[in-house]
């Protein structure tokens, strides 16, 4: 919808998208930053959606890990893209970051691990959120040749 990103979110931008005017979006989100928290919301809600049924109903750390690599490795460029642009705007706010801290804690908990696997399967995790962000966030140019070979790489690293 917004194929400048965050950046270029306002209260006008959403109600000239939308057809509604700009009184209505503005009694809908108190401010820029409740659209970008609703936008992360609904972008979280779906994600999760998609994790769930990578996971199956009752994953194991190492089933949570595989399906988080391969859904977070998977979404087309430009929604990854809008992702990290959305997380990067939130987070140079004052906003609350609840519901990413609440994703994170579904997906890894508190980080503790006290096996050879776990901590293995952390690093995995952590691998994986790192090339997220170097991809899309710092926007260094990997191809998607690259990335699929990333995305491999990652998967056989979380299966050992």
């Amino acid at each position: 919808m917004f194929t400048s990103g965050p950046s270029g979110l306002s209260f006008g931008a959403v109600a000239t998208t939308s057809g509604l005017s700009k009184a209505t979006v503005q009694s809908v989100f108190a401010s820029r930053e409740g659209m970008i928290e609703a936008l992360l919301e609904r972008w979280l809600q779906q994600e999760r959606m998609a994790f769930e049924q990578r996971a199956g109903e009752t994953p194991t750390l190492r089933d949570r890990v595989r399906a988080h690599i391969q859904t977070m490795l998977a979404p087309p460029e430009d929604a990854n893209s809008r992702l990290a642009a959305t997380l990067a705007a939130l987070a140079s706010t004052d906003s609350r970051m609840d519901g990413v801290m609440h994703w994170y804690a579904d997906r890894m908990g508190d980080f503790s691990a006290k096996t050879d696997e776990e901590r293995h399967l952390r690093m995995a995790f952590l691998a994986a959120e790192g090339a997220f962000f170097v991809r899309y966030l710092a926007r260094v140019p990997i191809c998607t040749e690259q990335w699929q070979e990333i995305a491999h790489d990652l998967q056989d690293f979380a299966a050992r």
